[in-house]
């Protein structure tokens, strides 16, 4: 055993929350932080062009490589969810699309329970952490650490997706993390000059040559250390030495929607009699840790594409090698391109108060395995559950850290996900009809014009149905007896604890997750400092005239 290691606070996971964190606490010199990361230190190559992502999400060099059980909505299928295994945590292995979430969503989880984690209680920290290329405003961020920049839409397919929503009656957005997040607009991407920007380039590896910044990477947390009821530091696993080093203030879990119940199980944290299937001493029985699972599912409508303008020859072959070679010469061209460059929110029906549905356009008819891809021009758009109602959980499968936990998501086990994924299928076809895809509409390639019934998209969804890569809410905020940390993130019936990731949304929100999970990090530095909060900002907001007639 390796000599006592005392720091002020330690950080598990360097991911979209935990990278932000150690960062913050950091900038006061007195304070000592010890981050742990489970992968390695350095930066993939690939990684950095916004064009690979296959390679970013199938790497497990990168990546923990998860699947879940086998689905049992989802005609038994085990879904690949990878998150990301290095520094920067999935935001260096993700589809780079920045998008916060809509207000309500944060509204929502304020309800009655956790007042200060409203909309406007959120926004400031939105603002904080953006370095926004069209310049700040009343919504927007200009001088953070997250470089955020708009796509030009070079690809005539993306212009006609555009184009084609408008002809089908929805709004156009100016911009969906301001003003109005319902409609169709430019998606904004984290991406900048060219290349991701994950929270370990903009945060992390600035802030490496701080003396009093420990960042050990290939480190496997084993178990959280207590003293009673009171978290005092690490077991980790460190090129096969087991370690301990110890916090003299906090302990802050940033291990994601995944890892973050894994560990606290495996600390005896989480529903006693699970913990007594696996001989694990109990420390806090809290029954809703690795409870509540959420996920956006995923599916596509693939159209061939009659004229050759599509990504598809700068994805294969000698095309790709060109694309490459053109990125890194000049950071432009196709591969500078993170694949979706205009989104839309909608909602499936008029009764709906705000968006449940994402709309997301690829000029190119693929997926990132290489599965269900079209070897010809064409292009796809996909069709995402916002708001599921379904809902899964993460299990242990023995007390072992090494072994991957059990992961179910039980993606549309409602009848109203059911409903939601029959409607935005039909929405979404009815938009790829506009006349503004004319000259390229080539026939719909899938699921094709001979699934048309109800029953049939239901049939054809559980086939090819996949993840978003959004898992969520598995250490939920609250007060109720599912709940496991407070409104300041504090682990319910323990001291010097606390959990700041996605796994603390009460609720998954409207958007792809990695910038709430960055908000997340900057309200919870503030919180473990004791910094006083930002003023929260009160700003107009978007509601469609069906509810403002109502």
């Amino acid at each position: 055993m390796v000599a006592r290691n005392s720091f002020d606070y330690i950080v598990l996971g360097a991911g979209s929350a935990g990278a932000v964190i150690a960062t913050r606490l950091t900038e006061r010199s007195g304070v000592k932080t010890l981050v742990l990361e489970a992968g390695v230190d350095h930066r993939p190559f690939l990684s950095r062009i916004p064009g690979a992502l296959d390679y970013a999400l199938h790497d497990d060099k990168y990546n923990w490589y998860y699947h879940t059980e086998p689905e049992p909505y989802l005609d038994g299928r085990r879904i690949y969810c990878p998150r990301g295994k290095a520094l920067g945590g999935s935001s260096s292995i993700n589809g780079m699309q920045f998008i916060r979430g809509h207000p309500l969503d944060f509204d929502g989880w304020a309800g009655n329970e956790l007042p200060n984690w409203s909309y406007a209680h959120c926004l400031p920290y939105f603002k904080k952490y953006e370095s926004y290329e069209s310049g700040a405003d009343i919504y927007r961020g200009g001088d953070g650490p997250l470089n955020i920049s708009r796509p030009k839409l070079e690809n005539p397919l993306d212009r006609a997706f555009l184009e084609a929503a408008l002809q089908a009656g929805y709004p156009y957005s100016e911009d969906t993390n301001g003003f109005q997040q319902e409609g169709f607009g430019v998606a904004d991407r984290t991406i900048h000059n060219g290349e991701r920007c994950s929270t370990a380039v903009a945060y992390l590896r600035p802030a490496m040559n701080r003396d009093n910044l420990t960042v050990i990477s290939e480190a496997l947390a084993h178990r959280i250390l207590f003293d009673g009821k009171r978290a005092v530091g690490v077991e980790y696993e460190h090129h096969g030495q087991i370690v301990q080093a110890f916090a003299d203030r906090e302990v802050v879990l940033c291990g994601g929607s995944i890892n973050s119940p894994q560990l606290l199980m495996l600390s005896g944290i989480g529903d006693a009699a699970h913990l007594n299937e696996h001989n694990i001493s109990l420390v806090q029985h809290l029954p809703g840790v690795g409870q509540n699972l959420q996920d956006h599912l995923d599916c596509r409508i693939q159209v061939k594409c009659k004229l050759p303008v599509s990504l598809y020859s700068a994805s294969h072959g000698i095309g790709r090698l060109v694309a490459g070679i053109r990125w890194i010469l000049t950071k432009g061209g196709p591969a500078s391109t993170n694949l979706f460059e205009v989104a839309g929110y909608i909602r499936s029906n008029d009764e709906v108060s705000y968006p449940n549905i994402q709309s997301c356009f690829m000029a190119i008819a693929a997926s990132y395995d290489g599965n269900n891809s079209y070897q010809g021009h064409g292009y796809q758009a996909h069709i995402d559950l916002m708001r599921p109602t379904s809902r899964g959980r993460v299990k242990l499968r023995s007390a072992n850290p090494n072994e991957s936990p059990s992961i179910l998501f039980n993606y549309l086990q409602t009848d109203s996900d059911r409903r939601d994924v029959v409607d935005a299928f039909r929405l979404t076809r009815e938009i790829l009809k506009q006349d503004a895809f004319l000259p390229y509409d080539g026939g719909e390639l899938t699921p094709g014009s001979g699934v048309d019934s109800d029953d049939e998209i239901l049939s054809w969804a559980r086939q090819v149905a996949d993840t978003e890569y959004h898992p969520t809410s598995t250490c939920s905020m609250g007060i109720s007896d599912d709940a496991v940390v407070d409104g300041e993130l504090r682990v319910h019936g323990l001291d010097g604890l606390r959990v700041a990731d996605a796994s603390v949304m009460p609720r998954i929100v409207t958007a792809n997750t990695n910038a709430a999970s960055i908000m997340i990090g900057e309200k919870a530095a503030d919180i473990i400092a004791g910094n006083p909060p930002l003023d929260p900002l009160y700003v107009p907001t978007y509601a469609p005239e069906t509810q403002l007639s109502s």
